[in-house]
């Protein structure tokens, strides 16, 4: 792993535990093992460290959604692989989505507009995947004649809820939820 990349882990796990005024860059060097001064050849300044480490794990959980877009499968399909592959992108990176979590009950001031900016941004992406591929299962009479405008958008919230449960259950409990949720979901919108 790069210095950039160890930089990174170390100030995600102190934003998670401490959140961004409780840790200072001091602090991510040590973790690091390296001096102060490195850091900043990487980083100007704590600012955008956190910045960097908020727009990684954004991308990230926008490529594994943009990942799951397959012509050759159902919309039915592509839409549970969505949420199968986001669960296992937030566990994978369970350090991030609890500096994620952090980041969205305590957002620092002087960033709250850029984060939401961002994160809009990243929304607005995925609502984009989702409508195209609701859209082209309407297209192809799997889905119903349903505003695809609406299903993306439940569908997002569906995606949101499970993200926050992700916190209170085990993975076991998170699958069976989710697909309990999901056939739920499809079984409304399903072209009868």
């Amino acid at each position: 792993m790069s210095t950039r990349e160890e930089i990174k882990v170390a100030a995600t796990k102190l934003f998670a535990e401490y959140g961004f005024l409780g840790m200072t860059m001091k602090e991510i060097a040590n973790e690091v093992g390296i001096k102060p001064p490195s850091v900043y050849a990487f980083f100007s300044g704590k600012e955008d460290l956190f910045l960097a480490i908020y727009h990684d794990l954004l991308d990230g959980h926008l490529m594994e959604v943009k990942s799951q877009v397959s012509r050759e499968q159902s919309a039915k399909q592509q839409l549970y692989n969505i949420l199968k592959s986001t669960i296992e992108f937030q566990y994978r990176e369970d350090l991030k989505s609890k500096f994620l979590i952090r980041l969205m009950i305590f957002p620092p001031d002087f960033l709250k507009d850029d984060i939401r900016n961002r994160f809009n941004e990243m929304e607005k992406g995925e609502y984009d995947v989702l409508y195209q591929i609701i859209q082209h299962g309407i297209d192809k009479d799997e889905i119903g004649k349903h505003d695809p405008v609406q299903l993306a958008t439940t569908f997002q919230g569906l995606m949101d809820g499970l993200f926050w449960e992700m916190q209170r259950y085990s993975l076991d409990v998170i699958y069976k939820r989710m697909d309990l949720m999901f056939n739920q979901f499809w079984n409304g919108i399903v072209r009868s």
